[in-house]
């Protein structure tokens, strides 16, 4: 049996054969590249993406150091009304002494205190005052905390402890004088030295007699001030 190809056949065999062609090329070719393509277009959306992520950080990074630019002007700003942490004991004691003496005061003695860290006595009455008032409302949890206060000894100890830049000395003053001029000692203090502050004092009557033999009667006159003072970064990292 003859089988005859006629040249309409020839086409078709020639189509299918381009056909096959263009589908192994496909498949082998075309579409591994395309694959490759599309692998490298994801990594490059991914980079890109990371790219961005890294300006904001950077961005970020400008706003930090603008803000902690701004902060430590705001802390010097803020620090110049306290002596410096390096006050000496004879420098607080001219000061105090000098006070008293411009404002006609005769010091009979002066008791300095060493600075320690701490917070003003007028905001702790403040913090003291808030935790009064919401003793009332955290009893009833205090019970149920006590179940968790082995879990939680733990982590208070890795708790960050806070940095004192307020440094506070006290100082006990005794003067003879008149009560009109303890009072200008005080407003001094108050608009002059903002470094200082009294906390309380007494007045009572003193009697004595002068190098003429005569007798005196004058006002002994106490009280104890508070001395803040402010400490460096580079003081409270040390």
């Amino acid at each position: 049996m003859n089988i005859v190809v006629t040249e309409r056949d020839k086409k078709l065999l020639r189509l299918v054969a381009c056909l096959a062609i263009v589908v192994i090329f496909g498949m082998y070719l075309i579409r591994p590249a395309m694959e490759k393509h599309e692998t490298l277009q994801n990594e490059y959306d991914a980079a890109e993406q990371k790219q961005q992520e890294y300006q904001t950080q950077i961005a970020a990074l400008a706003t930090i150091d603008d803000i902690i630019a701004q902060n430590e002007a705001a802390l010097n700003t803020a620090s110049e009304k306290y002596y410096k942490s390096d006050l000496e004991t004879r420098q607080m004691d001219d000061i105090i002494t000098g006070i008293a003496l411009e404002n006609g005061l005769f010091p009979q003695s002066l008791t300095l205190t060493e600075a320690a860290p701490g917070a003003g006595s007028a905001y702790l009455t403040e913090q003291e005052a808030a935790q009064t008032d919401g003793s009332a409302d955290t009893s009833s949890d205090a019970e149920s905390a006590d179940s968790t206060d082995d879990s939680t000894d733990d982590t208070s100890a890795t708790l960050i402890q806070p940095v004192n830049y307020v440094y506070i000395g006290t100082a006990t003053i005794s003067a003879q004088g008149a009560v009109t001029q303890w009072l200008n000692f005080l407003d001094e203090v108050e608009h002059r030295y903002k470094g200082l502050r009294v906390t309380n004092f007494s007045i009572a009557d003193y009697d004595y007699v002068a190098n003429n033999t005569q007798a005196v009667s004058t006002n002994l006159i106490t009280g104890t001030l508070e001395i803040y003072m402010c400490v460096s970064d580079k003081e409270a990292d040390a």
